[in-house]
């Protein structure tokens, strides 16, 4: 006669009170009254889970087997964990679909810039006109490099174009405006010469002083010592505003 079994051994009996079975991977546990098992997974790279006073399981995300110094773990695709690797002097950001990344910062003064064209990127800060910028470690140092807007100089010298900036004439009688300024530009002069200054716009330009208007290419002269003048240009209209006027102007 075969033997019927298997039959469970009682807890009592120093047993499981559970039936073994043809499960690789199970795992042995104990409910509030007996031992019971919990089955292999047929997924591989899941974790064990406890339960909240309730049998543990397997979890339904699956976790890589390896992993490398410094990575870090990220939701890679539902119910996937996938490794990001690190980069040195990096920062955390995302790409255009959202997927993480780290962008290194490898200079001095680098920043993370935003694009509404694109992922974030390390970019640094371009100084303008009077501003200049000292990238240090993790420092960025901003400084304005012309006192009022204006640095002022004597002049008694030819001037072929001037630049923006100011002026005491001392000697010449002519000064041309610079052929290509910027929105914004400001020069003035101080005449302190017995001569009369001419100021001429460059190719195009034209100089208004109150309600007189220049031809294009046209002059601005004065007729006194110590009359002066600031000039402002608009590029619509290729126009040097006068917002300051001492004296009596001749506008050609």
């Amino acid at each position: 006669m075969g033997y019927p079994g298997p039959f469970p051994i009682n807890l009592a009996d120093g047993g499981t009170n559970a039936n073994l079975t043809a499960s690789n991977g199970g795992i042995f546990y104990s409910t509030a009254t007996a031992g019971a098992i919990l089955s292999g997974t047929a997924t591989a790279s899941q974790v064990l889970l406890s339960g909240s006073s309730t049998a543990p399981a397997w979890s339904t995300a699956t976790y890589p087997s390896t992993t490398t110094i410094n990575q870090l773990l990220y939701s890679s695709a539902a119910n996937t964990i996938g490794g990001l690797a690190t980069a040195n002097n990096g920062v955390l950001t995302t790409g255009t679909t959202g997927v993480p990344v780290i962008t290194p910062l490898a200079s001095d003064g680098q920043l993370i810039i935003g694009s509404s064209a694109g992922a974030p990127a390390a970019a640094t800060l371009t100084a303008g006109t009077g501003i200049s910028i000292t990238n240090g470690h993790n420092s960025i140092t901003i400084t304005a490099t012309e006192a009022g807007g204006i640095s002022w100089s004597d002049n008694s010298g030819t001037f072929n174009a001037a630049a923006s900036n100011g002026y005491f004439i001392t000697a010449v009688s002519t000064a041309t405006l610079p052929a290509s300024p910027n929105e914004g530009d400001t020069i003035s002069f101080v005449v302190d010469t017995a001569s009369t200054l001419t100021i001429t716009g460059n190719t195009g330009q034209k100089i208004r002083i109150g309600a007189a208007l220049s031809a294009a290419a046209g002059t601005a002269a004065n007729n006194a010592r110590g009359d002066s003048v600031t000039l402002v240009y608009r590029s619509t209209g290729t126009t040097w505003f006068a917002t300051s006027v001492i004296g009596t102007w001749t506008v050609t």
